[in-house]
Formats: structure tokens, C-alpha cells, sequence
């Protein structure tokens, strides 16, 4: 790692920014920060905002999901780390559920779906959410909305799910 100019270049010639990055107004946005594709069109719309309409959005950094694009795809989205889960004076109360979705029923395929929520019993918040399955990048992006909005497992039970789907299946664990 060098010093240049009060700030920092390391050997991926990523950056140091401040939050707001202003502080060494980096241009070189795909080398900034957590290297996820997704996070540099986060940041560089940031920064867009604040070159060409002077309103400064910080980038968010909480919740974000982890993905595996494997076959069959494993996803991530938790807003809760083990140690707190094992530090919280409540209890954690986490629903599973192991199916073959419908669609692999009908066409003969035995291609298995998991899913599992995690939720804060005191307060019902759904603190995560896994998925490994067919189609699992693309129903864990409304999960991640929903966590983001501090949802609770009673607005995910009144839910109406999509029938038939894969994805009704989060609305309807017991």
C-alpha cells in the first residue's frame, strides 16, 4: 500500500473514499470500495447525482446479498451476522422449507428448492433469507426489497403468493 496525495492506493488501485465519496473524488469507480459489480453501478449513480445535480446519496452497504451462480444457484440475503444471532437476548425463530417446485414436477425433473427465513421472535422482523434453487437470483431480489423495508413474518404470511411458483413458497412457511 502507498500514499499518494492523501489518499490511499493498494495493489487492486482501489482508493480510500469517505462515505459522501468526496474526499478524494474518485473517478475510477470500478476499483472503488467492495468489489461487486452491482455496488460500483450503486456508487457510480451516487456520484453521478452528486456531479450533476449536487445531491449527495450515500451508498448503502447494509444488507447486502451474497450470491452463488452455481447449478442450482445459492443465495444470501441476510441483515443479521451469526454473533448476533447468538448475542441477542430473544429468541431466533427460522423457517425452512425443501421442495421440488411445480415446474420440475410437470417436466420429470428432480432439481430440489430450499429456502429458510430467519426472524427475530420479540419482534418478528425478518432478519434473512437463503434460497438455493432454480430462478433463486431473481425471487431473492424482492426478498432483499422486503428486508430492506423491515418486514415481518406476519406481512410475509399475508402475502398473496404467486401460484405456481417457486416463490410462493416464502409466503407460506409455518
Amino acid at each position: 500500500t502507498q500514499r499518494a496525495d492523501d489518499a490511499c492506493v493498494t495493489d487492486k488501485l482501489s482508493c480510500e473514499v469517505d462515505e459522501s465519496h468526496v474526499q478524494y473524488l474518485a473517478y475510477g469507480y470500478g476499483d472503488v470500495q467492495i468489489e461487486e459489480s452491482t455496488l460500483w453501478l450503486m456508487e457510480g449513480t451516487s456520484l453521478l447525482k452528486l456531479f450533476l445535480v449536487g445531491n449527495l446519496r450515500k451508498a448503502d452497504y447494509k444488507d447486502i446479498p451474497c450470491a452463488v451462480f452455481s447449478i442450482p444457484p445459492l443465495l444470501l440475503w441476510a441483515s443479521v451476522k451469526r454473533k448476533q444471532i447468538e448475542q441477542s437476548d430473544g429468541d431466533i425463530l427460522v423457517f425452512t422449507s425443501n421442495f421440488n417446485p411445480m415446474k420440475n414436477t410437470v417436466s420429470g425433473r428432480q432439481e430440489k428448492t430450499v429456502m429458510k427465513l430467519v426472524v427475530d421472535a420479540e419482534t418478528d422482523k425478518v432478519l434473512g433469507a437463503s434460497m438455493c434453487g432454480p430462478d433463486a437470483a431473481e425471487i431473492m431480489q424482492g426478498i432483499g426489497i422486503a428486508l430492506k423495508c423491515g418486514a415481518t413474518k406476519k406481512q410475509f404470511d399475508s402475502t398473496v403468493g404467486i401460484h405456481p411458483s417457486a416463490a410462493e413458497e416464502f409466503v407460506t412457511m409455518r
